[in-house]
């Protein structure tokens, strides 16, 4: 069974927005085994690790094709930040191709 978001964070849940932001929400809560994450959520209030971040760095190849660096997800604070980095890299990438 997963941890409760609130054992974790004190601040409101913020519903994530958009593909991205809800693609990185579920992929998180399900590596870190949390019930729910938001947009304002930290990687880091989860207790998130660098083994974690990779596999949900992996998740997202995976899962969607979206490249993601680690390193995001350390720098970017919450997960809408590192929604945005992973999307910009993803316009990148396709603006790169046509």
């Amino acid at each position: 069974m997963s941890e409760s978001r609130a054992q974790f964070v004190d601040h409101p849940f913020e519903e994530p927005r958009g593909e991205f932001e809800e693609s990185i929400a579920r992929i998180i809560a399900d590596v870190l085994d949390i019930d729910q994450v938001g947009r304002t959520d930290s990687f880091y209030d989860f207790g998130g690790t660098s083994l974690a971040a990779i596999r949900i760095c992996a998740r997202l190849d995976n899962e969607h094709g979206w490249r993601a660096q680690p390193a995001w997800l350390f720098a970017s604070g919450v997960v809408a930040d590192f929604a945005r980095l992973v999307q910009a890299d993803y316009a990148l990438a396709a603006d790169a191709h046509d």
